[in-house]
């Protein structure tokens, strides 16, 4: 699943519209996208104090069975963060020649590919009822790191500085 993913990632990586654009994103997707910018903004210095956020927040929602709810709750927060790198790959893309957007395709292919064994293996370290919940949660933290850091290697906009109030001169 994550490399048929992954390859189509490779077709639009040229594409200047992004995912969410594409086709209507679920009520709670949109939610998830918007807490998350929320955060980041707020922690523009430290943007890994974000992950987790969404995956907590819904286990801690899901009363009757939260060890149940890990796995589902953290792939909810993932396909978010999957969202922003598919953007911030987008984005990036569009500044390269056709051999550079090639390499990020292969670069990123090989990423999914890795990030998949990772945490397959990970997730089979854990005893029999953690095993799903584990990997998910390791398959979250490998994506927004990697969104994380696309989007730091993005152009950033200048930050303007507040002009000084005008002098009055006598």
């Amino acid at each position: 699943m994550k490399a048929v993913a992954a390859t189509l990632l490779l077709f639009c990586l040229g594409s200047a519209a992004p995912v969410v654009a594409q086709g209507l994103p679920s009520a709670a997707l949109r939610g998830d996208l918007a807490a998350l910018a929320t955060c980041l903004r707020e922690n523009d210095r430290s943007p890994s104090a974000c992950v987790g956020m969404v995956a907590v927040a819904c286990v801690r929602a899901a009363s009757n069975d939260q060890r149940g709810a890990e796995a589902s709750c953290a792939r909810r927060e993932e396909a978010a963060w999957r969202e922003r790198l598919t953007l911030a790959l987008q984005v990036t893309a569009r500044s390269l020649d056709a051999g550079q957007r090639s390499r990020l395709g292969a670069v990123q292919l090989a990423w999914e590919s890795y990030i998949a064994q990772k945490c397959a293996l990970y997730g089979a370290a854990q005893r029999e009822g953690l095993q799903a919940g584990r990997q998910a949660g390791c398959e979250l933290r490998e994506v927004a790191g990697r969104a994380i850091e696309v989007a730091k290697a993005l152009p950033q906009p200048e930050r303007r500085r507040p002009q000084s109030p005008p002098q009055i001169i006598r």
